[in-house]
C-alpha cells in the first residue's frame, strides 16, 4: 500500500481527526476521504482501529488511564469487530415431536399431504 495512504489509515485508527492526518500525510482532506472509499483502506483502518482499542481498553482496566467513555467506545467497537458466532448443532435444529412443525403446515393440511383423515 502507498505508504502516506497507510500511515493516514493508521493516524485515524488512533483518533486523529481528518485535518490532522491530511496535514501529517501531505495530502488534502477531500483526498484523504476519498481514501476512505477504499476497501483496502478501511479494512487497514478497521484492523488499526481494533488495535487501538484493544491498547485503550487495557490501559482503562489497568488504571493507566481513566477516560471511561473512550473506554466504552473503545469495547464497543471490539464488539462490533468480533466475528459473529458458528451456527449451533452443525445449524440444523432437532426435529422433536413436540415442537410445532417447521414447515408451517396446519394439522389440516398435513392430513392432506399424507393421506390422513
Amino acid at each position: 500500500m502507498y505508504p502516506p495512504k497507510e500511515r493516514a489509515a493508521k493516524l485515524l485508527a488512533v483518533g486523529d481527526s481528518l485535518a490532522e492526518v491530511a496535514k501529517a500525510v501531505g495530502k488534502t482532506e477531500k483526498t484523504v476521504k476519498l481514501w476512505l472509499l477504499d476497501s483496502e483502506f478501511c479494512d487497514l483502518l478497521r484492523r488499526n482501529a481494533s488495535g487501538a482499542a484493544l491498547r485503550h481498553l487495557v490501559g482503562y482496566l489497568a488504571g493507566e488511564n481513566a477516560d471511561k467513555d473512550r473506554a466504552m467506545v473503545a469495547l464497543a467497537l471490539l464488539r462490533m469487530d468480533k466475528p459473529p458466532p458458528p451456527p449451533r448443532g452443525n445449524g440444523r435444529k432437532k426435529d422433536d415431536e413436540d415442537e410445532p412443525d417447521l414447515d408451517k403446515f396446519s394439522e389440516d393440511q398435513m392430513k392432506r399431504l399424507t393421506g390422513g383423515n
